[in-house]
């Protein structure tokens, strides 16, 4: 009891030291989450796949069995050699001196929802926490976290005691964030790309969203606290056949923007300094920069086009160097006072793939589902959320959003499942207040491709004349996805407009 009547009077003076601040303070903190290695493994027939009948591996703990870190993202059977760079886990706390959020992103495939309400509710009272982001990177060169990439599709990837140490080190680097929390100053910029590293959407129509969208924390001296850096791209520049654990472009991004852009340990550009945080914009479609497709490193003036680390350096960098380049020529422009405002809605979905419903059964994807005496027999709770920061919104999507969905540009075309007008209109971002709007993908869970409803194509023959059927469905919850993600964010926006 007495105990609890101490922890309830400093959670009062927290509170009304905030209500007599009445300015904004920010506080950011990293921290790095990258798994143990124990066993190691030779890749005999370089296939980027483990086979215990043809791969070598020694036991190296002498407990008799084969201890992975699975990798995820592309094919099953992955498991890690080795670490290229740490994995990080970033997080901001954002206190307007009445309402206070924390957004953690994380150098991770994806995290289910299950798993961040967990995180959620060992937050202790105390840290006056109003609401909390959580973010995955969609990293598809580190560990699984959701299930999907383990040893066979019927065999989970999960590690459960990474899992169980991912969310003490999410809530250790919100502590610390807290404990850096100080008075800031805001300015925010929206940053074209180098059209020498361009990014391609792999699936027609094609529609990118490919502008920078960043925020500047500094304070009353200019010294940069940290930053929230958004851009859509898959970052999987490394590609299929990487085995070495590394946070890829988000990694390069982040450290080229806080420390420097260097290449063999020499500086080629100063950083900014603080701490960068790497908020996963619009990749459904598959926004990426593929196997076959060239950019040009204007550091090393070469072309790369195979994946490789060096690739996803150049990506990285390019788009640092773009926040770099737009900060010293005052592109980034104050926000006088950023009062925050967030709401978010619960949202319930359908899950029509046929076999993302037998792993939601059969308990390989790590979720919740609910049990339904009609079609769709599992329906599923997410979440969708909207951040007003001043004259700047981040809005929290669940998954991989289409584009189009965005900025408009969907269509109906030949061969689609149904025929019909485009469901999700108006596009968001003609709906969004603000002078910078971020649209933040996989925020507080990861339930795959988000496609508009027209635009659908499960069965033959299909859209655009292809010869064989796009990439997209296999991973989306259903068609019916799309107009229940938009519709509840519109309602989001609207709400928040009264």
């Amino acid at each position: 009891m007495k105990n609890n009547f101490l922890t309830l009077i400093i959670f009062g003076i927290l509170l009304l030291a905030r209500a007599q601040a009445g300015e904004l303070r920010v506080g950011f903190a990293q921290i790095s989450i990258t798994p143990d290695l124990i066993d190691q493994w030779v890749d005999i027939n370089n296939d980027a796949q483990f086979d215990s009948n043809i791969d070598l591996w020694t036991d190296m703990n002498g407990n008799g069995k084969f201890d992975a870190v699975w990798m995820a993202g592309f094919q099953n059977q992955r498991p890690a050699q080795g670490i290229k760079d740490d994995l990080m886990a970033v997080a901001v706390v954002i206190d307007d001196g009445e309402t206070r959020i924390g957004i953690i992103s994380a150098d991770t495939i994806g995290l289910m929802r299950k798993f961040v309400l967990s995180v959620r509710e060992d937050i202790p009272v105390e840290w006056g926490l109003d609401y909390l982001m959580v973010h995955a990177t969609h990293n598809h060169e580190g560990p699984d976290t959701q299930g999907l990439w383990g040893p066979s599709f019927f065999k989970s990837g999960v590690d459960d005691e990474y899992m169980q140490q991912l969310k003490q080190n999410f809530l250790r680097a919100l502590d610390i964030a807290i404990e850096n929390l100080e008075p800031a100053q805001m300015n925010q910029a929206l940053i074209p790309t180098n059209p020498l590293i361009p990014i391609k959407d792999k699936r027609k129509p094609i529609v990118i969203d490919d502008d920078i969208r960043a925020i500047l924390f500094n304070r009353p001296d200019g010294s940069i606290i940290g930053s929230l850096i958004n851009f859509g791209i898959h970052v999987e520049l490394t590609w299929d056949k990487n085995l070495e654990l590394t946070s890829d472009v988000a990694g390069y991004l982040r450290r080229g923007i806080s420390d420097g852009i260097y290449y063999n340990d020499q500086l080629m550009k100063s950083g900014l300094g603080g701490t960068t945080l790497w908020l996963t914009g619009n990749i459904g479609g598959l926004m990426t920069s593929g196997p076959t497709d060239s950019i040009y490193d204007p550091f090393i003036k070469e072309t790369i086009t195979q994946p490789s680390h060096e690739k996803a350096r150049a990506y990285g960098y390019s788009l640092a160097n773009s926040v770099i380049d737009a900060f010293h020529a005052g592109e980034f422009s104050p926000t006088p006072e950023p009062k925050l405002n967030v709401s978010s809605l619960e949202v319930e979905l359908g899950i029509e793939n046929f076999m993302l419903s037998l792993g939601t059964v059969l308990g390989i994807i790590d979720s919740d589902p609910k049990l339904n005496f009609k079609p769709p027999f599992i329906r599923y709770l997410t979440e969708v959320a909207f951040i007003e920061l001043g004259d700047a919104t981040i809005t929290g999507i669940p998954g991989e959003l289409y584009p189009e969905i965005a900025v408009g540009g969907i269509e109906n075309p030949q061969g689609a499942d149904y025929t019909m007008a485009a469901q999700e209109i108006p596009d968001l971002r003609s709906q969004l207040p603000g002078k910078l709007n971020l649209m933040v993908n996989l925020a507080n869970d990861a339930i795959g491709y988000i496609i508009p409803k027209s635009e659908w194509d499960d069965e033959a023959p299909w859209i655009y004349d292809e010869k064989e059927e796009t990439y997209g469905e296999v991973v989306s919850l259903g068609p019916n996805t799309a107009p229940i993600i938009h519709q509840n964010i519109i309602k989001l926006i609207e709400e928040s407009k009264d």
